[in-house]
């Protein structure tokens, strides 16, 4: 798989196969490559734009998957999987970064130190900022990352109908904030 290749599971089926039987690195980073991109526009938007603690939050993702590649079930998305592993990798950041502050809050200004953002990843970054917590991870994985419904309840241990709902009430949410903001 290359980055220009469309997704085939038979592929990455055979690739995972090749990384949990032979520990095959070559095999492993053609996976890193299909979602090195993916992976870290969604770290990306969870850090209010921190693109290097995005970068960091991946390679540690990574890193986390091939460790534990061997737990991976083939019954599941690959995919949904390492978003989860990222998840859970965002959020331990977070508790040792910050244990008392809310999750996903960002001083004002705090992104912009970190990196340059367009205008329209401002405006991406203060729609999302209206959402909570579990709304924001939920629309990211479903409206960028196009995840389905159950993938996202597997990255974020969510019943699908939970889900569902999340994505509908952070979508209206958007929807308002955007029809306020009259772009």
């Amino acid at each position: 798989m290359t980055k220009t290749a469309k997704y085939n599971p038979v592929e990455e089926l055979w690739l995972v196969q090749r990384v949990k039987r032979l520990g095959d690195r070559d095999a492993f980073g053609r996976l890193v490559e299909q979602y090195q991109s993916p992976l870290r526009r969604y770290l990306t938007h969870l850090t209010a734009g921190d693109r290097f603690r995005a970068d960091d939050l991946a390679q540690e993702t990574f890193l986390k998957a091939f460790v534990s590649i061997r737990q991976f079930s083939a019954l599941g998305s690959f995919r949904a999987w390492l978003f989860r592993i990222a998840y859970r990798t965002f959020l331990d950041g977070c508790r040792n970064t910050h244990p008392y502050q809310e999750l996903g809050h960002v001083a004002p200004g705090e992104a912009q130190s970190t990196c340059e953002m367009s205008a329209e990843n401002g405006i991406l970054q203060s729609a999302l900022a209206c959402l909570d917590d579990t709304e924001r991870n939920v629309i990211l994985l479903s409206a960028v990352e196009g995840l389905s419904h159950g993938q996202i309840a597997q990255v974020t241990d969510l019943p699908l109908g939970t889900v569902k709902s999340t994505v509908a009430r952070a979508k209206s949410k958007l929807r308002e904030f955007l029809k306020n903001e009259e772009l």
